[in-house]
């Protein structure tokens, strides 16, 4: 969120509760029910305190090489993070792959037809693992997600400069609502 973002929650959400503090007599002692503008004021504070969409704070991420999962290697992507405003939102972090370059050049993914779950409509690499916050916020010290080396469509032998970055997706909201910095690493393919 930006600060001028957050200003304007500030703002809201202390003219809601302001409201609230106006209207006294907010429930009526001999009929036990709430009056009308304290319900209104403090509906706006609801709404403004804690937004509908997922806010993301990204802390770390890191690859390990030379993984083995289900026979075949590659290489794992360790993230953490936290999840605001996400409790039992479906969501999903995706992992795009660059070379390290000053043109931010995407890799090209594997085209056969093994590799498809890693790569993008427009033929990048990437990977993602799905995930649904418990709690609000959520705190993600290691999710993980595997890369194999075969989808990433580079020479054996060969080394690497590489980046990627992260983002986070709202299966719900269909949008995303955090991006990571560069994380840079060296590979040598195997």
């Amino acid at each position: 969120m930006t600060s001028k973002a957050s200003r304007w929650y500030g703002v809201i959400a202390g003219a809601g509760i302001s409201l609230a503090f106006i209207c006294p007599g907010a429930v009526n002692r001999a009929s036990g029910q709430t009056e009308p503008r304290a319900e209104a004021a403090n509906t706006i504070a609801r709404n403004f305190l804690a937004p509908d969409d997922p806010e993301a704070i990204f802390e770390d991420a890191r690859i390990v090489h030379n993984v083995t999962v289900d026979g075949e290697k590659g290489m794992r992507v360790h993230a953490k993070f936290h999840v605001k405003y996400g409790k039992s939102v479906p969501c999903m972090m995706i992992a795009y792959f660059y070379y390290d370059d000053s043109a931010n050049t995407p890799l090209k993914a594997s085209t056969h037809p093994d590799y498809r779950s890693y790569r993008t409509t427009k033929g990048q690499v990437s990977a993602h693992a799905n995930f649904t916050p418990a709690y609000d916020p959520a705190v993600y010290n290691d999710l993980q997600l595997f890369v194999p080396y075969n989808a990433l469509n580079m020479a054996r032998g060969e080394q690497y400069q590489l980046k990627f970055y992260l983002a986070l997706y709202d299966k719900e909201g269909e949008r995303t609502f955090g991006k990571s910095g560069w994380y840079k690493f060296h590979l040598d393919v195997p």
